[in-house]
């Protein structure tokens, strides 16, 4: 613009004070090859940036996923075993009178101390619940497995000892699938 000051009428018109600019008819003009490379460059990176972010966010996504099914996997084994122990325990309990740490009581607790790592704390308290009705029971004079079985059918469900644990669990489960929405 400096070399077509002393040439262009318009150019000399215009002031540094000029609040309007007036553009010289002497100034080059883009490329138009240049300016096409330019926008296919431009519209390249963009196109890759978001194939890359979309790429990252489903990973990501995929990522969380199979940390869920792990998360689940790993709860719904450990609560199956302390209610099959449970269930084992409860039975053995009504046989038996008092109570013996064997192995399948030392089990049984070694899961519902396993559980402390990750379960809820209405999942442990039922747990602990289970321990206590068992040694309760274990406590208690044995009993004929027929009269067992006839006093069993005549309760409900709602006196069954393993019950509440189970829904807490199930509860616990659904909570985490509520979390991520795979279901």
């Amino acid at each position: 613009m400096a070399s077509c000051l002393a040439r262009c009428p318009t150019c000399a018109a215009s002031t540094p004070n000029n609040l309007l600019k007036i553009a010289c008819s002497e100034q080059k003009m883009i490329d138009p090859a240049l300016l096409s490379a330019t926008s296919a460059l431009v519209g390249a990176l963009i196109g890759g940036g978001a194939s890359l972010a979309a790429a990252v966010y489903t990973q990501r996504y995929q990522d969380r996923l199979q940390r869920v099914v792990r998360e689940t996997n790993k709860r719904e084994l450990v609560y199956a075993d302390f209610i099959m122990a449970a269930s084992k325990l409860l039975l053995n309990a009504y046989g038996s009178e008092g109570v013996a740490l064997k192995g399948d009581e030392q089990h049984l607790i070694g899961l519902a101390n396993r559980m402390r790592l990750f379960a809820p704390p209405n999942v442990i308290d039922e747990a602990e619940q289970v321990i206590r009705g068992i040694v309760e029971i274990s406590l208690q004079p044995s009993v004929d497995l027929r009269k067992l079985t006839a006093a069993e059918l005549s309760r409900d469900r709602e006196h069954d000892l393993v019950l509440p644990f189970s829904r807490a669990c199930r509860a616990d489960l659904d909570r985490i699938f509520r979390v991520v929405d795979v279901r």
